[in-house]
């Protein structure tokens, strides 16, 4: 038996509980009144993909130097590396 959750967004592992807040707020404008719910164009995505990860290696040791980014869509998969820690 078996089950699972459709998610618009989500976020997972050592510093999920540090992202999925921002997540909620950025992208689902969680508890925000007189905000239109609409799809994000790609390039706002990658950005707050970016900053969410960027803080996140601030706080939570476990966050790598890197983050890899998926992007699928109609068109195929491509892949950017961004780094995240300078130290």
């Amino acid at each position: 038996v078996g089950n699972f959750e459709k998610l618009h967004w989500s976020a997972s592992g050592s510093a999920g509980h540090l992202l999925q807040p921002f997540l909620d707020n950025v992208v689902g404008h969680k508890h925000q009144t007189g905000v239109e719910h609409k799809l994000l164009p790609l390039e706002t995505v990658l950005k707050i993909v970016k900053d969410a990860f960027n803080g996140a290696t601030e706080r939570d040791i476990y966050t790598g130097d890197f983050v890899e980014i998926f992007v699928i869509t109609k068109d195929g998969v491509t892949v950017e590396k961004h780094a995240l820690k300078k130290d």
